[in-house]
């Protein structure tokens, strides 16, 4: 499985409550665009990240045309979504998404996409996280993100679970 992390929220927020580990743990490839990595993850642990498996996909210029444009007319989405949509249409990557606007707009395209809810349940399911410290790690992410989309993803994976 390819999966491309839309939001750099996603790993920032598994480093901070311990999740990067199980992460690469799992039977996945783990990708972000160039852009993403350049711009949020490569000063904030980005050696760290390389070190456990994750993949730096570049995006050709019309790729990258196509998703500025696309953001401006999905106001919704911020500018990483749309690199990492565009490199999913274009190359058939899963998205790992947050917003549920950009799992809309790829439902429509044909996308496959993932909630991160549901990589917290394989985390359980391949046995790479156990169940208490998944619960805490999710009550961490409720407690301390800014970001409501992490926090309601967190809340309904511990709804799940609880």
């Amino acid at each position: 499985m390819r999966l491309l992390i839309s939001n750099p929220s996603i790993l920032i927020t598994l480093q901070r409550v311990g999740f990067l580990e199980p992460l690469f743990n799992l039977p996945i490839e783990v990708n972000v665009t160039d852009f993403l990595y350049e711009r949020e993850l490569k000063d904030y642990d980005g050696q760290k990240l390389l070190k456990l498996g994750l993949q730096i996909q570049s995006l050709e210029p019309e790729m990258a045309t196509f998703a500025i444009q696309y953001c401006r007319s999905h106001t919704t989405l911020c500018q990483d979504e749309g690199y990492a949509f565009a490199l999913a249409q274009k190359c058939e990557f899963i998205l790992l998404i947050i917003n549920p606007e950009l799992a809309r707009l790829a439902a429509i395209e044909r996308i496959k996409h993932y909630s991160l809810s549901l990589l917290f349940e394989l985390m359980l399911d391949r046995q790479v996280i156990s169940q208490d410290f998944l619960q805490q790690g999710l009550f961490n992410i409720t407690a301390m993100t800014r970001c409501h989309l992490l926090r309601k993803e967190a809340e309904d994976c511990l709804s799940k679970i609880i």
